[in-house]
């Protein structure tokens, strides 16, 4: 029986270095013509690369075109990102900077690697972005101002479906949202543990930051 996996049975956050070894080394998806699966695999890391260093979801990275990025001194620049969850309806968007430098550098080469085969516009991940809308019965919200009550709708893009596929292909221990929690918890230490910091980056509310940022005695020394 398929049981999904949780937050609560990431057992180890891996060291950059763990993860990017285990991408590397993975075969991934297994696409038929082997003329292109090399082609493939350099697509398929830096979809893995974006999430784990970008903290996002999947419905957040499959819209991205080569215009959302843009090449700095100090860093790759992941600009005009919108936020998969809204607040009160309201559309957001976000950014973030994945560093030239450091022990996550590597994981930003994968992606601009993959960048320079990608014309000007083009979309980085060409599966289906139809969007399918349900409305959710008994789920309402109110707009500041406005007394009266909005309906809520669950928005899925059709194309996470094979995201995921490809993700759990290449890391097959992990998913694509213990990489986002991955992310999170080297934010969170990389940042003086101060969470209203991630929670700015990645325009996340604190309190659902928290189950996100898991945090074990032996990695404190002994006083």
């Amino acid at each position: 029986m398929f049981m999904r996996k949780t937050l609560n049975q990431i057992k180890h956050n891996p060291s950059p270095k763990e993860l990017y070894d285990k991408l590397m080394l993975s075969e991934g998806w297994l696409y038929i013509r082997e003329s292109t699966r090399e082609q493939y695999l350099i697509r398929d890391r830096s979809l893995a690369s974006l999430l784990y260093l970008g903290d996002f979801r999947i419905s957040e990275v499959l819209p991205l075109t080569s215009n959302n990025f843009e090449e700095t001194i100090d860093y790759l620049w992941v600009k005009d990102v919108k936020v998969a969850k809204k607040k009160q309806g309201k559309l957001e968007y976000r950014e973030a900077k994945l560093p030239y430098t450091g022990e996550r550098a590597c994981f930003t080469k994968l992606i601009t690697d993959y960048l320079t085969t990608l014309k000007p516009g083009q979309r980085l991940y060409p599966w289906s972005l139809k969007i399918t809308k349900t409305e959710l019965k008994n789920w309402t919200y109110k707009v500041h101002g406005d007394n009266e009550p909005h309906n809520r709708f669950s928005i899925k893009m059709v194309g996470t479906v094979r995201a995921w596929q490809i993700v759990n292909a290449l890391l097959p221990e992990y998913t694509e949202h213990w990489l986002r929690a991955f992310g999170y918890n080297y934010d969170y230490d990389h940042m003086n543990h101060d969470i209203m910091a991630v929670s700015d980056k990645t325009k996340a509310d604190p309190r659902s930051l928290q189950p996100y940022l898991r945090r074990r005695y032996n990695q404190y020394p002994v006083r």
